[in-house]
């Protein structure tokens, strides 16, 4: 009798069928790995663009004059730019979507930083009373955000801004971003003369 030990056939389909369940499972676990690299390097320069399209706007920023009268004061004249903590509206040399000068929006609403752009000078918009409006919405900077304000330094006895914060929270990490706007002083100044000449 020959005592030769073998495997029957069983058991090398059994085998066979356990080899290739373990790569498949590897190959399907490359490949997402695979995936997700390339999502990651897809979304590391596109973080870089928009902060770096960010920064333009604001640094694009620049008093421009308008005739304000609220109620039953003197009409005076005022640099178009809205500071609040959930938004910032002004006008801006640099706007993402164009190439002539436009009113720009940046609000923190429903976990996004939300971009709004119109043109100043354009058939639909009255340039002498800037607004724009909810249909101006252009882009979303960042999103899934727990928190997003903004925050200010002004010149003294002025309006505009030397340093504007953005402060995002995500997933308990804090991020600030620092801009300082390039604004024109010249135009300051002649603000304040205005407003003070008697007419």
């Amino acid at each position: 009798m020959n005592n030769k030990k073998a495997f029957t056939l069983i058991e090398m389909l059994i085998s066979i069928l356990l080899m290739t369940l373990i790569v498949a499972t590897m190959m399907f676990a490359f490949k997402y790995s695979i995936n997700e690299f390339k999502r990651i390097d897809s979304l590391v320069p596109q973080k870089v663009l928009k902060y770096h399209q960010l920064a333009s706007l604001i640094n694009g920023m620049f008093p421009y004059v308008i005739e304000v009268q609220r109620g039953f004061e003197k009409k005076k004249y005022e640099a178009y730019i809205y500071l609040k903590e959930d938004s910032l509206e002004f006008i801006s040399k640099n706007p993402i979507y164009s190439d002539k000068i436009s009113i720009s929006k940046l609000k923190c609403d429903d976990g996004k930083l939300k971009y709004y752009e119109k043109l100043l000078y354009s058939k639909d918009s009255n340039y002498l009373k800037p607004k724009i409006e909810e249909s101006d919405f252009r882009d979303i900077f960042y999103q899934d955000l727990d928190s997003c304000i903004f925050s200010y330094e002004l010149n003294k006895g002025r309006d505009n801004p030397t340093l504007i914060r953005v402060k995002t929270t995500t997933d308990n990490k804090t991020k600030e971003y620092i801009f300082t706007p390039v604004i024109d002083i010249n135009n300051t100044r002649i603000i304040l003369q205005l407003n003070t000449k008697i007419f």
